[in-house]
């Protein structure tokens, strides 16, 4: 029998392991409709990566590190973001 995500030998993508439904504030609407179009992703999948990008910068920034934008110029500026 096969899997959820794999159906008639068609590999899907990783397996639900938990569901949430959130109600967005007018500024983080803003900013998926903004990522929907540039990036052509289903809401999903930038929900997903923005939760994975949070976690990742949320440690790092624990442990004393710092999150460093640098322009194309060689301009950096350190963001403060939590």
């Amino acid at each position: 029998m096969p899997s959820r995500n794999r159906q008639a030998g068609v590999e899907r993508g990783p397996a639900v392991v938990d569901r949430v439904n959130v109600v967005l504030i007018e500024q983080a609407a803003l900013a998926l409709a903004k990522l929907l179009e540039r990036t052509k992703f289903k809401k999903v999948d930038i929900v997903n990566r923005a939760l994975t990008i949070y976690e990742y910068i949320d440690a790092e920034m624990r442990e004393g590190n710092e999150l460093v934008i640098r322009d194309p110029k060689g301009s950096e500026q350190r963001l403060k973001i939590f």
